[in-house]
């Protein structure tokens, strides 16, 4: 079989070399031979033809061998029978060749005719036919190519041509003299020129066939072009290996953005039957019985064609359409579901118009509803990212991971129907054990199934962090109260062991939000600073400063930190000023100023405290004194005030950089304004 694959794979100008040239017979087992398999199957699965200029760059370039044969393709069943595809025999092909037009270049060759034919024939077939057996081919041939695509773009050098490789091996730096560097880094430019050229090459060849396979499909005549199977696709949007799983995705979102609103609707009505109602005590089918251990694999469910979705036949295809309904309902509400709130509160206005086919009943998610599919969809992706670890439901398969992974991706679409509280601390449950997951998911080993969990959820937790950071930080903020009250009364906080184990990514992702969302941060202040409290070691504080500790958010101007008193400032957005007492463990309020905070800042030796706001251009001085003989809570008050000149308005454009208090000594305050100005006041 191997020598037919490499007849197929001979290009016309390669069959004239001699027998010497040609490459010996390889075996599979022999590890070197890795390249040359993916050499085969890349260049039998291409679709030659489509695109000519691309053609000639996978030939020059990356170095695949265009096919001289059409190849017969064969599909595994279900009980691991083989079901093999014969195109080339069918008589009907004949006159499909004789429609191809002439080539100049095969009409002036020397070749005898029936090449020409085979030539034209094989063409024909990988332009077109091929791509009109079968569904289950289709999927399966595009997962490859895209996949095998992106992985050897990712590689250094990842060209199937003889020349290029040994150009590169034989490259050694030299340092003999000047003029041999400057001839190294000729040669360092043009190979870091022709791998620019290789990693486009791979990436036009990923694009073609992700995205503008269909549309060249039916551009060439194809009559009855083979779209790619959502619901396969689906099954794999979490599949065990990262490369597949990215290919299954894009190949997914684009064929659903392809299909349009009335193709997502379709698909949506004809699943949505299969949605499971999950409760808090239901499993995915609670009258399935328990599944043998093979078919509790990731794999446990074979393609079918299928162009209408039909109803299952036992309880396991029952337990497989609940599984692909899940998903990619959940796809198409996370990735589509923005347009369908957007609409809702347009909807009125819209029907108005007269423009009835955009109504908020888009893609068959009803907002109107109360038992609509956004909200039974949100339900069962948060049952199953909260459901307790089961022989049905494991702790780390693919379907737990594909619900964590939708959780965050459409966190905006499920929000209203989530309780977000609880969705946020089961995420940082599955991250609690990232410290000894760490290797792995940093060093690019190999993905456990903990580990792949564990990065789904940090990788949800970011996109649900970066949507909606002000949810995000109020929950946090609340979760952070309670287990503080539960632990001052003597109480247990089924909250406290999440946030426990979950502290490091807790403030991973309030780095995160101060990075990407300073403004956003800047209105909550006094919540993020009750969080990494929360969550940073108190026992660095003693030694360390907060800029030490926890340098983000020192970037506030609003925020100040005093290691010799342990007091930490917050200027709030309200015009609240948070005095943290580290030592006694609470905060007071106090109300400083009518506007946001600008900037506060304590004194070297921690007796005052200066605060400004534009808003009221005022600059005040605190100071906290002690009760008689150190006994009762420390009072603060303001002790003297100065009236300031109002800001311009061209210095308020960077709110971050408004003004900022730098203490000269221990009586004596600078106020350097954005505008350049400097100011001092004295306590």
């Amino acid at each position: 079989m191997d020598n037919t694959l490499r007849l197929a794979c001979r290009s016309s100008n390669e069959a004239s070399k001699s027998k010497r040239q040609r490459p010996r017979d390889m075996s599979l087992a022999d590890p070197p031979h890795t390249m040359e398999i993916a050499q085969i199957l890349i260049s039998l699965l291409h679709a030659w033809g489509l695109d000519p200029d691309l053609d000639r760059v996978c030939e020059s370039k990356l170095g695949l061998l265009r096919p001289m044969v059409p190849v017969c393709f064969g599909v595994v069943s279900r009980h691991g029978h083989m079901a093999v595809q014969l195109p080339t025999w069918l008589g009907s092909w004949a006159e499909a060749c004789a429609s191809v037009p002439d080539d100049p270049l095969l009409i002036t060759s020397d070749l005898p005719p029936e090449l020409v034919r085979q030539e034209k024939l094989t063409r024909l077939f990988t332009s077109k036919l091929h791509w009109e057996l079968s569904t289950t081919l289709t999927t399966n041939h595009l997962l490859s190519i895209v996949a095998l695509a992106n992985t050897l773009m990712s590689m250094s050098n990842a060209s199937f041509v003889p020349e290029q490789e040994v150009i590169r091996r034989l490259h050694r730096p030299s340092t003999r003299s000047s003029s041999s560097w400057a001839a190294d880094e000729e040669r360092e430019e043009q190979l870091a020129a022709q791998q620019a050229h290789i990693k486009q090459g791979w990436s036009l060849l990923a694009t073609l066939h992700c995205v503008l396979l269909p549309d060249k499909v039916v551009t060439a005549g194809a009559k009855s072009f083979k779209r790619p199977q959502v619901e396969m696709l689906a099954r794999r949007w979490q599949h065990h290996c990262l490369e597949v799983r990215e290919a299954a995705q894009a190949l997914l979102l684009a064929e659903l953005g392809r299909l349009g609103p009335k193709g997502r609707k379709s698909l949506v009505d004809n699943w949505a039957q299969f949605l499971p109602l999950y409760t808090h005590t239901e499993s995915i089918n609670p009258h399935a019985a328990p599944k043998d251990p093979v078919e509790k694999q990731e794999e446990e469910f074979e393609e079918e064609e299928e162009e209408i979705v039909r109803k299952p036949s036992s309880l396991a295809e029952l337990k497989r359409k609940q599984t692909t309904a899940v998903v990619l309902l959940g796809v198409i509400g996370a990735e589509f579901g923005q347009d369908i709130t957007s609409e809702g509160a347009a909807g009125n206005k819209r029907r108005k118009d007269g423009d009835s086919r955009k109504s908020s009943v888009v893609e068959g998610f009803t907002l109107s509803s109360s038992n609509n599919l956004a909200r039974l969809t949100a339900l069962a992706l948060t049952h199953l990212l909260l459901s307790p670890a089961c022989p049905r439901l494991p702790a780390a398969t693919p379907l737990r991971r594909a619900a964590v992974d939708l959780l965050g991706r459409g966190f905006t679409v499920w929000e209203p129907y989530l309780d977000v509280s609880h969705v946020l601390l089961g995420l940082l449950e599955m991250c609690c054990d990232a410290d000894k997951l760490v290797p792995s998911m940093t060093y690019g080993l190999p993905l456990t199934p903990q580990a792949d969990s564990c990065r789904t959820a940090r990788h949800a937790l970011t996109l649900i962090a970066t949507a909606r950071p002000g949810a995000f930080i109020t929950t946090m903020a609340r979760e952070v109260a309670r287990c503080a009250a539960a632990a001052a009364a003597g109480q247990a906080s089924p909250a406290a062991h999440a946030l426990h184990k979950g502290r490091a990514e807790v403030l991973r992702g309030i780095e995160l939000l101060i990075d990407r969302m300073h403004n956003e941060v800047a209105e909550l202040l006094v919540e993020v600073m009750d969080i990494i409290l929360h969550c940073v070691d108190q026992s660095h504080l003693k030694s360390k400063g907060l800029n030490e500790v926890f340098p983000a958010i020192c970037r506030y101007n609003q925020v100040s930190h005093c290691p010799a008193t342990r007091r930490i400032a917050v200027g709030s957005h309200t015009g609240q000023l948070a005095m943290y007492e580290l030592r006694a463990g609470r905060c007071q309020s106090l109300a400083a100023h009518s506007g946001p905070v600008t900037a506060c800042a304590f004194s070297p030796d921690g007796r005052y405290l200066v605060s400004y706001a534009t808003a009221d251009n005022r600059l005040s001085f605190w100071q906290s004194t002690a009760g008689m003989f150190g006994l009762g809570a420390a009072q603060t008050r303001c002790v003297k005030c100065y009236s300031t000149a109002p800001m311009a308005d061209v210095a308020r454009l960077n709110p971050a950089r408004l003004a900022r208090l730098v203490w000269t000594n221990s009586r004596t305050v600078t106020l350097m304004l954005a505008d350049g100005s400097e100011t001092r006041f004295n306590v």
